[in-house]
């Protein structure tokens, strides 16, 4: 072969081979580029999701009630509660108050948080009568479902929540609520749960898991009673 002709298709692939390398690495480096977005991305909607799920203690399912302007929450698949003293409750969703209250009770590695607004959790089949301070008659079977776990879970303290909507003064929601706290408290004291570890407080209007307060559904969510574990 021609030795001029032999150097140019050396330098000619060598030239290539340089190409195709630097085209590899553009490639790469772009296809870093976009895997480093995605995941900022990535962590960015986790994060949104964390603080919302943080901010109402879970993602609210359910439906509103027409006929008596309850918020009918979505409790999950039925199963049976086996508690550590041997009893069991039977017929309850696994996204229920009961199932939130014993799972984080029973976990040792859950720990009760410092921020008081955190760890409550809403009675999702405790009413009362509206405009009232009256339970309604299917409230008294979760009552006495959270005290067969608080009884079984002897060194816990709890503290219940009452709360409202904003409809009507903040002076008449507050005392409404207050009302309804202790109502839910005193109920539970009847079930067998010592005075000591039980407190209660009304919130009025204050801390909505709805925050827009402007519909219906969103108005029910926030008339509620909660409960927050102080002590494990």
């Amino acid at each position: 072969m021609n030795k001029n002709l032999y150097k140019s298709l050396v330098n000619f692939l060598g030239a290539l081979t340089i190409v195709c390398t630097i085209a590899s690495c553009e490639c790469d480096r772009d296809k870093k580029e976009e895997l480093i977005k995605q995941q900022a991305e990535k962590e960015k909607l986790e994060k949104e999701q964390s603080v919302e799920v943080d901010k109402i203690g879970t993602v609210i399912q359910g439906t509103l009630d027409p006929a008596t302007g309850n918020f009918i929450y979505e409790t999950g698949d039925i199963f049976t509660i086996k508690l550590p003293n041997g009893e069991e409750i039977f017929e309850v969703g696994n996204n229920s108050t009961e199932a939130k209250l014993f799972n984080f009770l029973k976990d040792s590695t859950l720990n009760v948080s410092e921020d008081k607004t955190k760890g409550w959790i809403t009675l999702d089949r405790v009413y009362f009568d509206t405009g009232k301070t009256t339970l309604t008659t299917e409230s008294g079977k979760q009552i006495k479902n959270l005290a067969q776990i608080l009884k079984a879970f002897p060194k816990a303290k709890v503290k219940i929540g009452g709360y409202t909507d904003t409809t009507g003064s903040e002076e008449t929601n507050k005392k409404v609520s207050e009302d309804r706290a202790k109502i839910v408290q005193e109920e539970l004291i009847k079930s067998g749960v010592q005075t000591e570890r039980i407190s209660s407080e009304g919130y009025g209007s204050q801390h909505p898991v709805c925050e827009a307060n402007d519909t219906p559904e969103c108005k029910a969510q926030n008339r509620r009673v909660d409960i927050r574990v102080l002590e494990k």
